[in-house]
């Protein structure tokens, strides 16, 4: 199943930014792009809940870790096809 762009946008955020230890700053992230249902049990009815900061924060480093692994891997393979030219035209 294809990803949702704003799980690719998150990543890629991720990517240049690091998780933030901020409660406000790590909300501020989570309500960008629509995660805070996911950390905030008490979302519904205008109240603003607890967030639960540990979870969202290690939820958002496999995140983080998940977007380097999948920039080595398109960095090789641009690297493997490089080469695979390299050699054709030699």
């Amino acid at each position: 199943m294809p990803e949702k762009p704003v799980k690719r946008r998150l990543k890629l955020v991720l990517l240049f930014r690091s998780v933030p230890n901020d409660d406000i700053k790590l909300r501020e992230l989570l309500e960008k792009f629509g995660l805070i249902e996911r950390f905030t049990p008490y979302v519904a009815g205008g109240g603003r809940g607890v967030l639960r900061g540990d979870e969202a924060k290690e939820w958002l480093e496999r995140r983080r870790n998940e977007a380097i692994g999948e920039l080595t891997l398109a960095v090789a393979i641009i690297a493997m096809l490089a080469a695979i030219v390299a050699a054709v035209r030699s």
